[in-house]
């Protein structure tokens, strides 16, 4: 169930993670959380810290979850990662980054826009994300704010695809890949290419190629099945994983793109005495790594991995960098607007009971004075009630806007329950609170989108 009480005690979204940026392939591969090892990760970051949700793709490890407090919510997610992988906290912290709150969720807004990617507006970061959410929603461990967060998110993303340059001539890092194995090789017209994997990437990377005119497709992978599947719909070969020797040494391109948590193809597999004149460029696509770190160093191979592509991804950020203004501001309208359901969210429960409370205190009294006074017209008794009531709201006008508004609401809201006396009736959410599943209201003319 994503529908939870709402605690008096005041919540942070706090994000830890690494990216292509602050870490280096070989760091963020030991950090990588592959596919199948998610539901697992998923279940211990439950037990660690609460609700929360993690998205690893091939540039970038995040954790995002729900702690009492910002810094100590990071410190217990930092040791999250690092004992996830293996790793020391002190080994991963010069890589890592961190935010809260608001931004928490500008960081999220601007990763599913494609704004944070290495290749600006890349669109493969909206589905790594949706799954990743999909995932957590599946296994119970996003609760109501996550969840409202990430469909806030996929909304954002949506406008910024749709409204700015951005989304313009949709590209990833199989594109710039693509584009570096025409710069090393030149016309890629009768080549033949390897595919090592049968996934979602190896798919992606097949379009690009046969767009570039590559002749000849043989695809790699441990399950034959799927290989033949993915050969069917491009008319490519397949291979037996023992043959992956040979296949490599009738290629003119090897692209690995596998989600092996470990290397698959090793400098063994690359054979000996190759043509000093003929070039094997090899694409490995995979985080962790699916190349060996050693076969760079091979004669007559060029190996272009997440790092080396990083730097032609710089060209297309500077292509597209004048649409990013536009995209920033929509990703502000975001923030702005789940920051004032998450501000609403946290002090309604104050804001019923002090109506609540002057409500009860102004019947008693009226009720009081009414009796004490005699021949009290139907119509008299109407204006005492009215002028009651609008003491009543004046008095409340002020400290409801403020507690709706102030970014230390759900802290003033505490300091309110306790001058009025105020308690939470068992926990329940009274009427009126929000639970989380209210529809997102990001358009600016009123355009919904439910969670």
């Amino acid at each position: 169930m994503l529908i939870e009480p709402l605690r008096a005690k005041p919540a942070q979204i706090v994000l830890v993670g690494i990216n292509h940026t602050t870490a280096p392939v070989a760091v963020r591969e030991r950090l990588a959380i592959a596919p199948a090892a998610v539901p697992a990760a998923l279940a211990r970051l439950q037990m660690t810290i609460g609700n929360g949700f993690v998205l690893s793709t091939c540039n970038r490890v995040e954790v995002y979850a729900i702690a009492g407090h910002a810094e100590s919510g990071a410190t217990v997610l930092s040791r999250f990662l690092a004992e996830n992988s293996g790793m020391s906290v002190e080994s991963i912290l010069p890589h890592i980054y961190t935010h809260a709150h608001d931004g928490a969720v500008r960081h999220l807004f601007r990763v599913a826009a494609g704004l944070d990617s290495m290749v600006l507006g890349e669109d493969q970061i909206l589905s790594q994300v949706k799954t990743a959410l999909d995932e957590a929603r599946s296994l119970d461990t996003i609760g109501p704010i996550l969840h409202r967060l990430g469909s806030a998110a996929l909304a954002v993303s949506k406008r910024v695809r749709t409204r700015t340059g951005i989304g313009r001539s949709p590209v990833s890092v199989v594109s710039v890949a693509t584009r570096a194995a025409c710069r090393e090789l030149g016309d890629l017209r009768g080549k033949e290419a390897l595919i090592v994997g049968a996934g979602r990437v190896a798919e992606l990377t097949i379009r690009h190629l046969l767009r570039a005119g590559v002749a000849r497709i043989t695809i790699v992978n441990r399950s034959s099945q799927r290989a033949h599947e993915l050969a069917a719909r491009y008319g490519a070969v397949v291979r037996p994983w023992t043959e992956l020797r040979e296949a490599i040494a009738s290629a003119d391109l090897v692209a690995a793109c596998t989600s092996s948590p470990t290397v698959v193809v090793h400098p063994d597999h690359m054979g000996t005495g190759r043509d000093a004149t003929r070039v094997l460029l090899c694409l490995d696509l995979g985080v962790p790594r699916n190349l060996h770190p050693r076969i760079s160093g091979l004669p007559g191979i060029s190996v272009y991995d997440m790092d080396r592509l990083q730097a032609m991804a710089a060209e297309n950020r500077a292509q597209r960098e004048s649409a990013l203004q536009g995209a920033d501001e929509i990703v502000t309208e975001g923030v702005e607007t789940f920051m004032e359901w998450w501000r609403a969210r946290q002090v309604a429960p104050a804001i019923a009971q002090l109506r609540a409370h002057a409500e009860e205190i102004r019947d008693s009294e009226v009720e009081r004075a009414l009796a004490r006074m005699t021949g009290v017209s139907p119509r008299n008794e109407v204006i005492i009630r009215g002028m009651a009531s609008r003491i009543i709201g004046k008095l409340l006008h002020l400290p409801v806007t403020t507690l709706k508004s102030d970014p230390e609401g759900a802290n003033l809201a505490q300091v309110v329950q306790q001058l009025f006396g105020l308690e939470e009736a068992g926990g329940q959410c009274p009427s009126g609170r929000m639970t989380g599943q209210e529809p997102i209201t990001i358009e600016p003319a009123g355009t919904t989108y439910q969670t």
